[in-house]
């Protein structure tokens, strides 16, 4: 029996693997440029802003595209463009970051939580169609991890139902389905370029779509409620949800590494799924790419974990055994969005209605998710399989000692109890 790190053994690994967020000199170049330009913010012909809108636009092969101060700013002014207001019913997947949710919610709608599918964790297709009403007025798509969702049924759904589609490509910029990115599929597509997301100003967003007029509106509500273009003439409550100049310099440099990390992280992850594929108890999330996907995302790296097949241990047990063998791995516990206290709770300040149609294979994913890559703020999944060999290394230590975890468990009478008893 080898001492897991946890409890004083000499752990797995003790260099770091490569860093994320990433950057270089052209990053510090292009912020000096806006610095010394004294425009800082605003939005104007000629603007940093500007620059990176068009250059994400052609990245993405959609012609209108508008930064934003999030992707959680971003899906609020998507849904409101698209006439979302109180009472209305937007169909959300129930595992997803609350964003999803709430950017309904602040807007006086009701979530509609839909299950998800096992294999991708992405909405079901079918869940969502029966989560319709009469109240509904979208369906937003998560392309959750990086993987897209089945857009071909969701958006025979959505024509069937004349609903508009809304994609949440927070964590998949740079994916494909049948060839064209996500974002460019639905009625409207937002991405979000927080720390952790593929490319990244710390905050940010944007929100594209085909549709020029649904592009204006979005520019107005953006910028106050004021038409692109005009300083003083304000058609409808908007907000000041602009993106500064420093953000949009970084943005743009940002992009043009995509390509190359994409493929790398694909290398990276194509390893480990390989890998750690004989481990008992280890299921990759998703097992294979659907059929129809042309490029992961790649924003994390997901495994459920069968805990009888590692001595019946906590998922919390391994997340932090792992972190102590010098493996990145994300610790948060994950909660299904309908059992978010501001949705569950109704003795709190803020509760909001919601209604659910299914949640229970999103409730079973939450409780057995392992996620690795930017999802817990690295960028292993750049590094080569030599690297990459010391995570299926502490894996198995684990496994072949997970004894010490039950026993560390039962003596703080944390023992979960075996599934079937």
């Amino acid at each position: 029996m080898t001492t897991l790190a946890l409890y004083g053994g000499p752990p797995i690994r003790t260099r770091t693997f490569q860093p994320w967020p990433q950057s270089d000199q052209t990053e510090l170049g292009a912020l000096a440029g806006v610095l010394a330009s004294r425009r800082w913010g605003g939005i104007y012909s000629g603007s940093q802003g500007e620059a990176f809108e068009r250059a994400l636009g052609e990245y993405l092969g959609v012609p209108h595209a508008a930064v934003v101060s999030s992707g959680t700013a971003g899906l609020m002014i998507a849904l409101k463009a698209l006439g979302v207001g109180a009472g209305d019913e937007v169909v959300v997947p129930a595992m997803t970051y609350v964003a999803t949710a709430t950017a309904v919610s602040v807007l006086g709608g009701t979530p509609v939580f839909a299950d998800i599918d096992a294999d991708t964790h992405t909405i079901d297709p079918a869940s969502a169609e029966a989560a319709i009403s009469e109240k509904t007025k979208a369906i937003i798509a998560v392309h959750l991890g990086g993987h897209p969702a089945d857009m071909d049924r969701l958006g025979r759904i959505a024509t069937e139902h004349s609903v508009p589609l809304v994609e949440d490509c927070a964590q998949s910029l740079g994916a494909t389905w049948g060839g064209a990115h996500t974002g460019s599929l639905g009625q409207v597509g937002v991405f979000s370029f927080a720390s952790t997301k593929n490319i990244t100003a710390g905050e940010g967003g944007a929100v594209i779509t085909h549709d020029a007029g649904l592009a204006a509106r979005i520019a107005s509500l953006r910028d106050h409620g004021r038409p692109l273009g005009v300083t003083g003439h304000h058609l409808e409550l908007g907000w000041n949800l602009r993106l500064s100049e420093f953000q949009s310099s970084i943005l743009d440099v940002q992009l043009e590494r995509l390509d190359h990390q994409l493929t790398a992280k694909a290398r990276g992850a194509a390893f480990l799924t390989s890998a750690l594929s004989s481990t008992p108890g280890l299921r990759s999330v998703p097992a294979d790419l659907a059929p129809r996907v042309t490029r992961h995302g790649r924003f994390s790296l997901a495994f459920t974990l069968d805990p009888e097949a590692f001595g019946n241990i906590s998922i919390s047990s391994f997340r932090t055994a792992l972190r102590a063998e010098g493996i990145p791995v994300g610790l948060r516990d994950l909660t299904a969005c309908p059992d978010e206290p501001i949705y569950a709770d109704d003795t709190t300040r803020d509760y909001s209605h919601s209604r659910t149609v299914s949640c229970t294979r999103a409730r079973a994913a939450c409780t057995r998710l392992v996620m690795f890559g930017q999802a817990a703020g690295s960028g292993m999944l750049l590094d080569d399989s030599s690297e990459l060999t010391d995570v299926v290394r502490a894996v198995e230590k684990i496994h072949d000692n997970c004894g010490q975890l039950r026993e560390a468990e039962r003596q703080r009478g944390t023992t979960p109890v075996p599934s079937g008893s």
